[in-house]
């Protein structure tokens, strides 16, 4: 799922619990309920099928080295406090909704623990929006950095800038024997060739990835999170001549 459109329906989903607020003050608890309970289920699904890998691919990688990055640290917080959100709104749902879980464990006081639920939720979603802004749209300069090249000093080079979901020039036409390098100028992205002759690591705003091209061909490539192979979305080709 393209980040957009995560974003757009976490957004949807924080209204919607909006809306179920109002069920309540209007005495609809089976409107409520379904409401309350359809979001919650929707955000399980998105978690398991959309940020986690998302987040494991992204973010994982630099815990260890750059925690104190804002490109970091902002999805690690909000992937925290959006756990413990779900969590907690799921044992709400359990509550109110089911008799499953034992009267030791059971809450009477509905009104506290949902104004607190869609307090926490609507915090989470702009810690989210963070976390988009910065692994998809930042732009703050960083130290050049080379994560591969296998050039020699002396070969021609093409550059290929990219940001906001696409890279620029999209497609290039190189000789046998030129080395392309990709500069990151925003976002965190990771982009490999179709046929898997290159790959590069997630690449944070001013990180640099370089590869020579000596075979003639076609090499289309895509970027892993906002791409696809076969042209999809984020996606590129360079088009090697004799």
């Amino acid at each position: 799922m393209n980040p957009n459109t995560n974003l757009v329906i976490q957004i949807l989903m924080g209204i919607a619990l909006l809306v179920g607020m109002f069920l309540a003050r209007r005495k609809k608890f089976t409107a409520h309920g379904f409401c309350q309970a359809s979001v919650m289920i929707l955000n399980l699904a998105l978690i398991f099928s959309v940020m986690a890998p998302s987040f494991h691919r992204q973010v994982q990688p630099e815990l260890a080295r750059n925690l104190t990055r804002s490109e970091v640290l902002i999805p690690l917080l909000h992937a925290i406090l959006g756990t413990i959100v779900q969590l907690n709104g799921l044992y709400i749902v359990l509550v109110a909704g089911t008799n499953i879980l034992p009267k030791a464990l059971r809450f009477d006081r509905y009104r506290p623990w949902m104004r607190t639920q869609l307090a926490l939720w609507w915090v989470t979603i702009f810690f989210g929006i963070g976390a988009y802004y910065y692994l998809n749209v930042h732009t703050v300069p960083a130290a050049p950095q080379t994560v591969a090249s296998n050039e020699p000093s002396n070969t021609a080079k093409v550059t290929i800038k990219f940001k906001n979901f696409e890279f620029s020039p999209k497609e290039v036409t190189v000789k046998a024997g030129t080395t392309v390098e990709w500069v990151n100028e925003g976002g965190n992205h990771p982009f490999e060739a179709d046929d898997g002759s290159f790959s590069s690591a997630a690449l944070p705003a001013g990180g640099r990835y370089e590869y020579k091209f000596d075979k003639p061909g076609s090499y289309p490539y895509y970027c892993k999170i906002h791409g696809a192979k076969g042209g999809s979305e984020m996606s590129g080709v360079i088009k090697v001549e004799p």
